[in-house]
């Protein structure tokens, strides 16, 4: 007792002598220390821990996890966490601050004579405070969970620096990391990690901490499978079960993402018998039964899942249970009963519109596999209610939809009509018992569902509320009005939507083009005029009126044709569907056969035969294949159709004949021009023989028409000219012959030579292929290209020539589509070489630019018009007459692309929804409509060739790397790697690709590699930048995407010269991509990135293009020698504060020993200025040498790591210019030296 009253005395007298004594901090005694040392810990640091404890119990109680997505590592990584315990936060911040400012002791203890060991390591300490780097870090922690990041790292990376002998600098990386990490700067959190982690001396007790980190930052960039192991480690590291559970569970959840399900499946039930919350146990549940995939006890697993089906509190979640169930009898291969289960998971799925999606799509997928395309639709339907453009794979959902909509409306029409047809034939007796049967049971069925409260019993009466209506107002619970509840307002939406499309909310959205209200009020006067002559048709409504069911009825003979109309039109459309979407070929057989038992003499008589020929003989039946080729050899013997069977290389001989007729027709105008109107009549006479297009004719007989008249008198000229006009009164070259007329009738022409001289026939009559176009001689084109948007237009695909494409099949396809859509023109389909290279298939001609686009944006969207295509690249574009012969005088077409590109663009983007559009001239109105909002998005990269920098060096058999660089520093690229990580998923799972993130200037870019060869990275290149969809999240910025060697890529960072590289990758990279890429929904235009060609003037064909005289540089005359020879070091300038210069010098010297030990390198270091230190490497020979060791250090991560945030240069130097420099100490002088005659030359 006496003991403990003593030791109490003794603690009382140093703490009054601490405070009398250890109040300042000037003072450094063992008293003092230990004063501030007790009052920063259980004081001051002790209340700002515990601020910050509550301040992350707060946040994490405040978010709730959503099990349908992967949980993130640390609930403080949601953004919206930020200012959830911003008062904790900033109070343990001025805690912090507070401990710095009052107990940090900096000052030295009192010199001593006699200086043991001990004492000289107590001296050498910069702070004898034991908690100010612990304060450094609290504050850190709170600026992070603020998610004030940037002012973490500092605070991290002071104590890294200032403490890095210290323990606590090991906790403060780990917290560097999950700040790098958060602000997507993964280079320098990958540092930390590989330093961390090759750290012997790292602590124990943090492992589980590193692993965590490490885990996330592999998580942040969705690299899944790199996560699992760093998890499993974090999971077995952590002592806490809270933790436990949560990284359990997130490790099943990668498990099942990267596509092991038994893993998965196992981990979701080892988080199921840990005991843990009810909503994370239920999931668990859930999910290791939606994973579950035979392997294992599934009767087990089923009778858990019914087991929570009878529990009262899984009441909401019966949606996920029956859909789990319905996932494990799918795997046991009893599809009935997975369907049955789908169903009441969709039926039951009243509020969970995520769930309802799943279970709709599931059912539609397995009746589209079966095939069941009626039941498909439906269901798609049902899906397509509750889906919006944010859920995974929505374009591709709403594709297929489209497809079964058309597809499903033609067979439901012969399915009406049929049944229309039989009812109108019963007498009318027997019609109207049979319709009172109906109204009696309308009658039943109101009056059931009067007295039907709740929902209906979720049996297979899901399909049949699908095809008569969604049967909503079950879904309506407690007082909530109708229109508030989610799946009446996404009904809703969809409905609106197909009637619509999608409109913005501003006045006059009905309106497709926004016309004035002149216009307006004039469409309403024609509307009121017709109410004289039409009148409404107004349709019963009402089920239990006999007219309800006798309104659609073909009961007269006109209204009988119209019905079979329909029935013969749906008949052959879904025989073309079947065929082309679903490649269904049995069913299209099938559509076609009924088609031509009911309608014989149809109009599609010939065309299905020959479907029916092409199908026979793609399935094999060569019986039928050929009996369909001489019924339509026989029936049908002048058409192409039946010319083609007989000779396959029909088409080519007639285009030859084509080719013979257009050169007779150039020599036509020629005579014809030159006033030799007799020949010029002879030529025409031999085209009338050749049977000409039916286009040429007019122009051609005006050739005879002016022959015969200038060899007769005037009198017989006129009736000539008389007789020309009334045959071809709408003819392009009747205003001419008029003119002529009324000369002669006016006896103003004496002469016919007269008119000529006046300019009347110099360019109304000639064939448009052959037109002159004044060209824009000032743009970047040099005038080359003609702007002219009234000329004829071509529809062009290019390919390589030996790409053994079936041009005749091709050609078929593309007539048939013609044939589909643009009944009222007349064709021409040809090939024509461009090169050695390459072929041209040419659709010619359409009236004039926007006819063009009309063609363009409708042919490029049919996918099975381009199955001669497959596995082919292409590009294909539109051309005007003129702009076409450029094409073929330079027998190129890459500098005619990026015209096409620029004066084409806005119409061929991918900004148009993927929408059902009946007809191509109806796409073009939707063109026009958004015109206005129109804006150019990144384009792909096509830059001027030039001289490239020396620094970036040919290494095609280097790893290659793809890169998107995006102008915006500020902007998050987690989207964009979120989109190319599925992407690579989906194309590229095996490849092993990762994604990083890097920064140059004002570009941020993601990198994804690495490939192993050039040609591995151009094929992926080829592919990506023709898949628009990956660059949708970064809506109107600017950017560029490349390729680049890791070497080149470090060289990059280091110089920041973007322009520089996209130089030498147009040079390098661009002249080995093919001439086009294959293409399927979006325009292949988008992929047409080659090196630019020198542009010159216009020339013939057959001369050779100059090279381009580039301009000398003006001699150099600035203060530095010229002399590359002599000896040369390299230089590094770095601040002299923040940067461990010794680490660095220390890095230097083990890469050169690694590296250059033959050169016995050497190394110095000296004052540059008040703020800088310049390191030296000297001993290399000369220039090259001097080049070679600079192409080599600046890629080396262990220097150039030590200086992540700190601004520095680094340069060759000679000797000589050294002295120079260190007199001038002008860093931009040199550097302006140093880019010219090191950095841009030639390599």
């Amino acid at each position: 007792m006496v003991l403990n009253r003593h030791f109490l005395h003794t603690i009382f007298f140093l703490l009054v002598l601490g405070f009398i004594s250890g109040c300042s901090v000037e003072k450094n005694t063992r008293i003092t220390r230990a004063y501030h040392n007790l009052t920063a810990h259980y004081n001051v640091y002790f209340n700002g821990k515990e601020s910050l404890k509550t301040g992350v119990e707060r946040i994490n109680n405040s978010l709730e996890d959503d099990y349908s997505k992967i949980l993130p590592v640390f609930k403080s990584s949601d953004p919206g966490t930020s200012q959830t315990a911003t008062s904790e936060m900033e109070y343990a911040i001025q805690k912090a601050s507070k401990l710095i400012k009052v107990h940090s002791i900096t000052k030295n203890p009192k010199r001593r004579k006699n200086r043991t060991e001990r004492y000289q390591r107590l001296a050498a300490r910069e702070e004898y405070n034991n908690w100010i780097d612990d304060a450094y870090i609290l504050m850190g922690q709170a600026y992070y969970y603020m998610h004030n990041f940037n002012s973490a790292i500092e605070n991290f990376s002071y104590v890294t620096r200032k403490y890095n002998e210290e323990e606590t600098s090991y906790d403060a990386s780990i917290w560097l990391i999950r700040s790098f990490t958060m602000l997507e700067r993964y280079v320098e959190a990958s540092e930390v990690i590989q330093s961390l982690s090759s750290d012997e001396k790292f602590p124990k007790r943090l492992e589980g901490e590193l692993a965590l980190v490490t885990a996330d930052y592999h998580m942040q960039q969705l690299e899944y499978k790199e996560a699992i192991p760093f998890l499993t480690i974090a999971a077995k590291k952590t002592a806490s079960k809270t933790s436990k559970l949560r990284y359990k569970y997130i490790l099943a959840q990668l498990y099942e993402e990267t596509g092991d399900a038994f893993l998965a499946s196992e981990t979701y039930r080892e988080v199921a018998r840990m005991n843990p919350p009810y909503k994370m146990a239920f999931n668990a549940r859930i999910n290791a039964a939606e994973v579950f995939t035979g392997q294992g006890n599934a009767e087990k697993l089923k009778k858990e899942l019914r087991q929570m089906l009878r529990d009262r509190k899984n009441v909401e979640f019966r949606d996920q249970i029956y859909f789990a169930l319905a996932n494990i009898s799918k795997n046991e291969g009893n599809a009935e009963l997975a369907k049955d289960l789908y169903i009441k998971s969709a039926a039951t799925s009243l509020m969970n519109m995520h769930q309802r999606a799943l279970s709709c799509l599931t059912l539609a997928d397995l009746y589209f596999d079966e095939p069941d395309y009626m039941k498909s639709k439906a269901y798609y339907d049902s899906a397509m209610v509750v889906i919006d453009e944010k859920y995974p794979g929505y374009n591709d959902i709403t594709e297929r939809h489209l497809d079964l909509i058309r597809l499903v409306e033609n067979i439901t029409t012969v399915e009406k009509e049929d049944s229309l047809q039989r009812i109108a034939a019963m007498s009318e007796p027997e019609r109207n018992a049979l319709i009172d049967q109906w109204i009696r049971k309308a009658k039943e069925e109101e009056d059931r569902l009067k007295a039907e409260q709740q929902e209906q019993t979720t049996n297979r009466g899901y399909y049949q509320m699908n095809q008569g209506g969604l049967g909503l107002g079950s879904q309506q619970q407690g007082s909530g009005w109708y229109f508030y509840t989610p799946a009446t307002v996404a009904y809703g939406r969809v409905e609106f939507r197909q009637i619509w499309g999608n409109r913005k909310l501003e006045d006059g959205w009905r309106r497709a083009t926004k016309q004035s209200q002149t216009e307006i009020e004039a469409e309403k006067l024609a509307e009121e005029q017709k109410t004289d002559t039409i009148e409404d048709v107004i349709r019963v409504i009402d089920p239990k009126e006999r007219d309800f069911y006798t309104q659609d009825l073909p009961l007269n003979d006109s209204l009988m044709t119209l019905s079979h109309g329909r029935i013969r039109d749906a008949l052959y459309n879904a025989g073309r569907i079947f065929k082309t979407v679903y490649s269904n070929y049995p069913r299209a057989i099938s559509s076609y056969l009924e088609l031509n038992k009911r309608y014989p003499e149809s109009i599609y008589k010939l065309t299905s035969y020959f479907e029916l020929w092409d199908l026979y003989t793609k399935t094999g039946d060569i019986s039928n294949a050929e009996l369909y080729k001489s019924k339509i050899i026989i029936e049908h013997p002048e058409s192409n159709y039946a010319k083609y069977l007989q000779n396959p290389n029909y088409f080519i001989e007639l285009e030859a004949q084509k080719d013979s007729l257009n050169n007779i027709y150039q020599q036509t105008f020629y005579q014809f021009r030159q006033g030799n109107y007799s020949e010029a009549g002879k030529l025409a006479g031999q085209m009338i023989q050749m049977e000409p297009d039916s286009t040429m004719i007019p122009k051609i007989e005006f050739f005879q028409t002016i022959a015969q008249g200038t060899a007769s008198d005037l009198g017989n000229f006129e009736k000539l000219l008389t007789s020309y006009i009334s045959k071809y009164t709408k003819g392009e070259t009747t205003p001419l012959a008029e003119k002529i007329l009324t000369l002669i009738q006016d006896s103003t022409l004496a002469d016919y030579q007269k008119l000529v001289e006046l300019g009347y026939l110099n360019d109304q009559i000639e064939n448009d292929e052959l037109k002159e176009t004044s060209l824009a001689a000032n743009d970047e084109f040099g005038g080359k290209f003609s702007y002219d948007e009234e000329l004829l237009h071509y529809f062009v695909i290019a390919y390589p020539k030996d790409a053994g494409v079936d041009v005749n099949r091709l050609k078929f396809d593309i007539a048939n589509y013609n044939i589909d859509h643009y009944t009222k023109f007349d064709f021409d389909i040809e090939t024509e070489g461009l090169g050695s290279n390459t072929e041209m298939l040419v659709v010619r001609a359409l009236d004039n630019k926007e006819n063009s686009l009309i063609y363009f944006r409708s042919i490029i969207r049919k996918r099975e018009v381009f199955q001669a295509m497959k596995d082919v690249k292409y590009v294909n574009f539109v051309v005007s007459s003129t702009n076409y012969r450029e094409i073929t005088a330079d027998k190129n077409y890459s500098e005619y692309l990026k015209f096409f590109i620029k004066n084409y663009s806005r119409f061929i983007t991918g900004d148009f929804s993927e929408e059902l559009l009946p007809t191509p001239e109806e796409l073009m109105a939707q063109a026009k409509a958004e015109d206005e909002k129109f804006e150019e998005r990144g384009t792909f990269v096509m830059v001027n060739s030039g001289r490239s920098s020396r620094i970036f060096t040919v290494e095609t058999d280097a790893p290659q790397n793809f890169v998107v660089a995006v102008n915006d520093a500020s902007l998050s690229l987690r989207q964009l790697m979120s989109e190319f990580s599925n992407f690579n998923r989906k194309n590229y799972r095996d490849s092993g690709l990762k994604i990083s993130q890097q920064q140059i200037e004002d570009y941020r870019m993601v990198v994804i590699g690495s490939f192993a060869t050039k040609n591995e990275a151009l094929q992926y290149f080829t592919k990506v930048v023709t898949t628009r969809d990956l660059f949708a999240s970064l809506g109107t910025m600017s950017y560029r995407n490349f390729l680049i060697s890791e070497g080149n890529l470090a060289r990059l960072i280091e110089t920041s010269n973007l322009p520089n590289y996209m130089t030498f990758f147009s040079d390098v990279y661009l002249k080995d991509l093919p001439s086009g890429t294959s293409n399927e929904k979006t325009s292949p235009v988008q992929d047409t990135q080659q090196k630019e060609p020198v542009q010159t003037t216009k020339k013939p064909a057959v001369q050779s293009q100059p090279e381009p005289i580039i301009p000398a540089e003006p001699a150099y005359s600035g203060p530095f020698n010229t002399n590359m020879g002599a000896k040369h070091l390299f230089a590094l300038i770095i601040p002299q504060t923040g940067v461990d210069e010794n680490a660095v010098i220390t890095a230097i010297k083990q890469f050169n020993t690694a590296r250059f030990a033959a050169q016995n390198l050497k190394i110095s270091e000296t004052g540059f200025n008040t703020s800088q230190l310049m390191i030296q490497v000297e001993g290399l020979s000369d220039d090259n040498a001097a080049l070679n060791y600079l192409m080599s250090i600046i890629n080396n991560q262990d220097i150039f790591g030590l200086l992540q945030n700190a601004e520095y240069r680094n340069f060759i130097i000679s000797e000589d210019n050294l002295k120079i420099f260190l007199e001038k100490k002008d860093i931009a002088s040199y550097m302006e030296f140093y880019k010219r005659f090191y950095l841009n030359r030639k390599k």
